[in-house]
């Protein structure tokens, strides 16, 4: 379809060019032969100036639309690898992301279970984050977003939280739990993750009199075991002071996580 593209755009300047330095000739010629005699009717100054304006306007928005296509082909278009891909980075099935904004603790948080860390891919600073987080599903507790308890807020509309972050951390945990709290220390030559799970919060109860009341808080760690036989596998954003560099990044325990190479094609 280009060579008709490009044979339109032609046709199209040549008459706009036309209008612009021959208005007069160009009306005899498309208009002139529609009336019975054209040179008493023929239009007036102002409506010569007026289709000069007209051909100029089109002449340069024809300009416009070529420079954009013309130029188009020199930008990268960036495409994001096949699911087959993310899968031989993350492991089988792809993995969800945890699309929310959040702080992190310094110090374990009390009464919330310690989940396995799989993974991590890093990025350095300045570069576009890889848009395949785009394509991921987003975390859900059977279909529900808006969880009670579930780790941060969600981003402004029309951002990610891959955006604010210096690194993407892979942890399995029980499908009925959520990430609720991470924990990241940094020193000059290491960071420091651990992720914690626990259940959603309960929904708030009422007493003989009908007034809303607290429910019990649940027991985040019997009930998140990682050991749980039934897991999933997802990927959270973490935001740094400083992206991660030359660190090597560790768990609680001081085990080195495994990186994940950022693609070059994403």
């Amino acid at each position: 379809m280009g060579w008709v593209f490009g044979t339109l755009a032609a046709t199209m300047g040549v008459v706009f060019v036309w209008g612009v330095f021959a208005p007069r000739s160009q009306w005899r010629a498309l208009s002139g032969w529609s009336v019975s005699d054209p040179h008493v009717n023929e239009p007036g100054g102002a409506a010569y100036f007026a289709r000069r304006l007209l051909s100029g306007m089109g002449l340069i928005g024809l300009a416009a639309v070529m420079f954009v296509t013309s130029t188009a082909g020199m930008i990268p278009v960036r495409s994001a690898p096949p699911l087959d891909d993310i899968e031989r980075m993350w492991g089988s099935p792809a993995p969800q992301f945890v699309e929310r904004v959040f702080l992190t603790y310094g110090a374990p948080p009390p009464g919330l279970a310690e989940m396995p860390l799989i993974a991590y891919q890093a990025f350095e600073e300045d570069v576009d984050k890889p848009d395949y987080f785009l394509r991921l599903d987003r975390f859900t507790l059977l279909g529900e977003s808006d969880i009670p308890g579930y780790i941060g807020q969600p981003p402004d509309e029309g951002f990610s939280a891959i955006g604010f972050a210096d690194l993407v951390v892979q942890v399995r945990g029980p499908m009925l739990c959520i990430p609720r709290e991470t924990l990241v220390v940094e020193t000059e030559d290491t960071v420091t993750i651990a992720v914690y799970y626990g259940l959603p919060d309960p929904e708030p109860v009422t007493d003989e009199q009908g007034n809303e009341v607290d429910a019990p808080a649940p027991d985040h760690v019997a009930g998140c075991s990682p050991d749980d036989p039934v897991t999933a596998s997802l990927l959270i954003p973490v935001d740094l002071a400083a992206p991660v560099g030359d660190r090597r990044v560790l768990t609680l325990d001081g085990d080195e996580l495994r990186e994940v190479p950022v693609p070059t094609v994403y």
